[in-house]
């Protein structure tokens, strides 16, 4: 062999070097809608049998299954669209993501350089329009920053705020060929996080010490690290009780005997009014936002002081001032706590967490009624938990429906819950739970949300069908806006207006896209009718036609 044959550089196209890019990421999903920029990416995927790419009937939905597949996988997922209306159909679900800091890349087309600013068809500049809902938003200028422009999205994306990232390429600089880099993702991000600084939590221990009333408030970050069990025996090892902020209610089991239940507007009445009473709160891998804790419910005392630990420094202190900020890797801070207690021994008692409990479970109980017609919110939220097996996993919409699930939602394991509740966009949870179950496919999934949400794209239930994805979405049926009918009787003197409509049955229109559907209009009925969701072993739609007075318990109001 010659010299210039040895030094004979490999190259490939643009679209197959963005692909060989995300396969070393470890992308075995792709979610999108083809068009004439993307088109490039969707022939490489043609030729990339490690990749399943879904085909979706709206980007939008597409960005939600990624979304969903991110969040129950824990790894970045991916969504490809076209130029123009491709990448604004995208934008919902995409601020979704930043708002629920889930990494997912938006991999998306723009217009040929010649064409650009010429009134062509779709030309639009999308990475000002894209910026404010990511955390990199970027136009690859040329072939040979394609493949770093890849790295650096991936890179962007899983550091601490996790987010989501943009990058766009034309297909003139797709179909170019380039130099093959094939650098792994150790060599160009950290894949480790860092761990807490020993000096912080021996400051934190100290504050703990001193503290007469303990709680432990538990966020995401318990789960991304997969630290449930260690908070589970921190918690066992001194005593405190545990609230989990309601968006993350599966972070700390709720059925453990120091487990006081979700903490939020609509979370538990005895995490509600216990923590108002803690001298000292220890929030861990918790991101704090208005309707988790602000003062105005009376959730956190002003009094109390708050230790507050994040893997993302920049999300100490946004809602109020705390006592000490401390950050790091969410594993490191429990160990670091745990080490701490164990040596000093020291434990509270100081609340009845199982009284509590019950004391609540009371109060939810009786808005049961399963007799009562018509069929009551609370009893279909009821009922979800009865028949979702333990390790199922269930996707709420935002809105009344979803408010009900999660009020009446006990977690046995973690990964068992999602909302978009931190951004509150209707029409997400069907998607969303689709993403979830291609990455959890041994998990039984459901999905739950009012009439409008669900409507809003009921059509990737033809995708859930045509890629077999069997998950179960139950309507919360009404006929029209509870959260709005409800503030309109409340605070405009009850001049009902444009909250009201009529919907299709919505069981028998999924029976016509080819998936299992039922609806139900007694109480009596649901149990059965979900059971035989589940059995079905295909998409299924339970429509549940409910009394439209029923609102979700609010323990605090605003």
């Amino acid at each position: 062999m010659d010299t210039s044959e040895r030094t004979k550089v490999k190259t490939t196209t643009g679209a197959r070097a963005l692909i060989d890019a995300l396969l070393r990421e470890g992308v075995d999903h792709v979610f999108g809608i083809p068009g004439t920029q993307n088109l490039a990416v969707i022939d490489a995927l043609r030729d990339t049998p490690q990749i399943r790419f879904i085909l979706t009937r709206h980007e939008q939905g597409a960005a939600f299954m990624a979304y969903g597949f991110a969040r129950a996988s824990k790894r970045p997922a991916v969504v490809t669209a076209t130029e123009g209306p491709g990448v604004t159909n995208l934008v919902t679900a995409i601020a979704a993501a930043y708002r629920g800091f889930v990494p997912v890349i938006s991999v998306c087309g723009v217009q040929e350089s010649s064409m650009r600013e010429r009134d062509a068809t779709q030309d639009m500049d999308q990475v000002p329009f894209m910026r404010p809902i990511t955390k990199w938003a970027y136009s690859i200028p040329n072939v040979r920053k394609v493949q770093e422009s890849v790295r650096k999205a991936f890179r962007v994306a899983l550091t601490e705020p996790q987010g989501p990232a943009h990058i766009e390429a034309s297909s003139e600089i797709l179909l170019e060929h380039t130099a093959v880099e094939p650098i792994e993702p150790a060599a160009y991000r950290n894949t480790v996080p860092p761990s807490c600084d020993s000096a912080q939590l021996d400051q934190a221990f100290a504050l703990l010490t001193r503290a007469e009333r303990p709680v432990f408030v538990v966020g995401r970050g318990v789960l991304n690290e997969a630290a449930t069990g260690a908070m589970a025996a921190l918690a066992e090892r001194t005593g405190i009780p545990v609230a989990a902020l309601q968006y993350s209610p599966d972070a700390f089991p709720s059925t453990h005997a120091l487990a006081l239940g979700p903490l939020g507007r609509n979370g538990f009445g005895s995490a509600n009014r216990t923590v108002p009473k803690a001298d000292v709160i220890v929030a861990i891998g918790a991101h704090f936002d208005v309707f988790s804790t602000m003062y105005k419910y009376g959730i956190f005392s002003e009094q109390a002081k708050i230790i507050h630990h994040s893997a993302a420094p920049g999300q100490i202190g946004i809602v109020f001032p705390v006592a000490l900020g401390v950050t790091g890797s969410t594993a490191s801070f429990i160990a670091g706590l745990a080490e701490r207690t164990a040596r000093a021994g020291q434990r509270w008692n100081w609340v009845d967490v199982a009284k509590a409990r019950a004391d609540w479970e009371v109060e939810l109980q009786a808005d049961v009624r399963p007799g009562a017609e018509p069929i009551q919110s609370q009893f279909v939220a009821h009922m979800i938990r009865k028949v979702l097996p333990r390790d199922g996993i269930v996707v709420v919409d935002a809105g009344n429906g979803g408010k009900h699930v999660r009020s009446y939602f006990k977690s046995y394991e973690p990964g068992t819950f999602m909302c978009i509740d931190d951004w509150a966009s209707v029409g997400g949870a069907l998607p969303i739970a689709l993403g979830a179950k291609l990455a959890r496919p041994g998990r039984p999934v459901l999905c739950a949300g009012g009439d409008m949400g669900v409507m809003c794209n009921f059509g990737e239930l033809e995708t859930a069908v045509r890629e077999n994805i069997p998950v179960v979405c139950v309507v919360f049926n009404d006929q029209g806006l509870g959260n709005e009918r409800a503030f309109q009787q409340e605070h405009y003197g009850g001049r009902i207006y444009a909250t009201d409509y009529q919907n299709p049955d919505f069981g028998a229109l999924a029976r016509v896209f080819g998936a299992h559907g039922e609806q139900v209009r007694k109480p009596g009925e649901l149990g059965g009718a979900l059971e035989r969701a589940f059995a079905s072993g295909k998409p299924a739609v339970i429509d549940v036609l409910i009394d439209q007075k029923t609102l979700a318990p609010v323990v605090y109001k605003g």
